[in-house]
């Protein structure tokens, strides 16, 4: 069994990993072989793993889309998330942390509003609450910029471009006017949540034939992973809590991609390293796993590591703190 484990946001965005010493991740960083890569999104790292090619953007939306249960064929797609600008006097800034607050009620009303005021130029599907959809005919000539990019900076330079840009600005301000006054975030605001108060449009594009299987499973709850893993026939399983439920569903031949959760702050770290590293590394030095692959992603670079049991011998590779391993 060959196991991947992609890690989003491992290292931190000044390119240092966490503070505390994960003793098992470090066991496994120091025995096999390390590749220090350039900084590559988690979406970039899937789609080249799968072989899709950029088209104006990563086509994120439609792939997404099929990972939530949607049924996007061979139609052009963009995500169309909900978000919050914070204007200040000189300055318009995205965040987007609060659509992962929003529920699904307010996410329905919300669209459904949207839906309602712009009628068959704009036609939102919101699945989830802070993942909604836009299909647009004819595709757009434009880039845009994923919101994690934007995240927390000036709006301006990170704008749809391009010949088709006119159009999403247009109903991105016309959106803004709507949403401003609508009654769900009214409640928002009077809870001191932030309002969702723009759409944000991004990763276009349409579904291509999958030219490889890369892996014989997938587990993951991100949906960029799991649509990508259907779009090529592959088995997307759910992702369980730890590593040892996951072993337990997968065959000896087995070449499985797990997608994990970025850490979160404060004890995201001791999770992963509870959870997924020390039972990695047991299944590794007990035989159950051939070869595990980590592909951990930060803001200025990545760490890419393959480990066998045979490498576990090497007594004199001993662990070192992992920012050594990007110094």
């Amino acid at each position: 069994m060959h196991c991947h484990l992609l890690v989003p946001d491992f290292f931190s965005g000044d390119g240092t990993p966490p503070a505390a010493r994960l003793v098992a991740a470090e066991t496994l960083i120091s025995k096999g072989r390390r590749k220090r890569m350039p900084a590559s999104s988690p979406e970039a790292w899937l789609f080249e793993r799968f072989q899709i090619a950029k088209q104006r953007d990563w086509p994120v939306a439609p792939y997404t889309l099929l990972g939530d249960g949607g049924s996007p064929e061979r139609h052009f797609w963009m995500r169309a998330d909900p978000v919050h600008l914070r204007v200040g006097s000189d300055s318009i800034v995205l965040f987007a942390g609060p659509a992962s607050s929003v529920s699904r009620a307010e996410a329905e009303a919300l669209a459904e509003a949207l839906n309602r005021h712009f009628g068959d130029s704009l036609s939102l599907l919101a699945p989830y609450p802070g993942r909604w959809y836009v299909r647009m005919e004819p595709a757009p000539e434009v880039q845009t910029t994923p919101p994690a990019t934007a995240q927390g900076k000036e709006i301006q330079a990170h704008l749809p471009s391009g010949r088709g840009a006119k159009r999403l600005r247009a109903l991105m301000n016309e959106a803004q006017m709507l949403l401003h006054e609508h009654a769900v975030n009214a409640g928002r605001e009077a809870r001191g949540e932030p309002a969702l108060n723009s759409l944000w449009f991004w990763g276009g594009g349409a579904i291509e034939s999958t030219p490889t299987r890369p892996f014989s499973a997938v587990i993951a709850e991100d949906p960029l992973a799991r649509g990508l893993a259907l779009a090529s026939g592959i088995p997307a399983r759910a992702l369980p809590e730890n590593a040892h439920l996951t072993l337990v569903s997968l065959k000896e031949e087995d070449v499985a991609l797990i997608v994990l959760d970025a850490p979160q702050i404060p004890d995201g770290f001791a999770a992963l390293e509870r959870n997924w590293f020390e039972p990695l590394l047991a299944a590794l030095l007990a035989g159950r796993i051939g070869m595990l692959s980590l592909h951990l992603l930060g803001a200025h670079a990545r760490l890419e590591v393959e480990t066998v049991r045979s490498d576990l011998r090497y007594f004199w590779r001993r662990g070192k703190p992992l920012a050594s391993y990007l110094a």
